[in-house]
């Protein structure tokens, strides 16, 4: 059968329309450059992630929300890190690493803290004897000498001398004499030699032994204890002691605050309690005057003498 030419005509327009429309439709995604990617959509399906090098060379996972879509932000165990890009969502700045600067520390002046003074005091003596006494502190460049000297005119004389260096705050330990003088002298001493080493003198026996860092005596402990309260630091509860036979420790501690009425004044006073073995302490320390003893008692064994401060001797 013959096809009418004018409608085979119509068929291959229409044909060809369709085809053109359809091969159109097939190429649409294939130009050159990369079609932007879509906006995500809501919800965990449109969530972005990205794998992200921390300043600290571990990797963790960032994502990017539906609504930060250029914004990422790196948890890493070290550091949190935010930062936003307008033309890359992964591109992330470092995380910001806090550095802080060594802490100096403190330096601890080798000049006495403590004012070189020589103060007067009454001497009790197992409460039956009375006289007067002197304590003085005085200092060279480091090398000091704390000394105490007290009389019962007539009867009896009593005197401690301590020679000592002060360096970096503390005391260190050089040599240590008591007299006492009753019906016969008596002298204890107690030096600290070229090599280190502690030698003693008491009762014509003399005794050596080896040193030890942080050494003290009897009476330059008063000084250390003072020094450390005045730059507010606490003192230690004990100190190795250097004493006629070999070192032993010697403890200090606070009792409750006190008011002495001495020298015409009421005055605000620390109490410190220092003991080895039978020999104990009391001090009575004034805040107001560098910590200065307003109130000392001693008691060792049987003997007891008690000082109470009178005022500045050289005034």
């Amino acid at each position: 059968m013959r096809t009418n030419p004018r409608l085979r005509l119509a068929i291959n327009v229409i044909v060809g329309i369709l085809l053109g429309i359809f091969i159109s439709q097939m190429l649409s995604g294939c130009s050159d450059e990369l079609p932007l990617a879509p906006a995500p959509s809501a919800g965990i399906a449109g969530e972005a992630s990205a794998e992200v090098e921390t300043i600290n060379g571990s990797k963790t996972a960032a994502r990017i929300s539906p609504t930060q879509a250029n914004v990422v932000t790196t948890i890493s165990p070290a550091a949190v890190a935010t930062t936003s890009s307008a033309t890359s969502p992964t591109a992330v700045a470092p995380a910001a690493v806090s550095v802080t600067a060594p802490v100096a520390a403190p330096v601890v002046s080798n000049t006495m803290p403590l004012p070189q003074t020589k103060e007067h005091y009454h001497l009790s003596w197992d409460g039956k004897l009375e006289g007067d006494a002197t304590r003085s502190l005085s200092c060279k460049a480091t090398q000091c000498r704390y000394e105490t000297h007290a009389s019962v005119v007539g009867l009896a004389s009593f005197s401690e001398i301590s020679d000592f260096q002060w360096a970096h705050g503390q005391v260190e330990f050089q040599r240590y004499e008591r007299t006492l003088q009753l019906l016969f002298k008596q002298v204890a001493r107690i030096e600290k030699q070229a090599d280190g080493s502690i030698r003693s003198e008491r009762r014509g026996k003399v005794y050596q032994y080896a040193g030890k860092a942080g050494l003290v005596d009897i009476l330059n402990i008063e000084v250390q204890l003072r020094a450390d309260r005045l730059a507010n630091r606490a003192p230690k509860a004990s100190y190795p002691l250097a004493d006629s036979k070999g070192i032993s420790a010697i403890s200090l501690h606070r009792e409750a605050d006190e008011t002495l009425t001495v020298a015409g004044k009421a005055r605000h006073s620390e109490v410190y309690v220092r003991q080895d073995g039978k020999r104990k302490t009391t001090l009575w320390l004034d805040p107001a005057q560098a910590f200065l003893p307003l109130q000392i008692i001693h008691q060792d064994g049987a003997e007891t003498y008690r000082m109470i401060w009178l005022g500045d001797a050289a005034k």
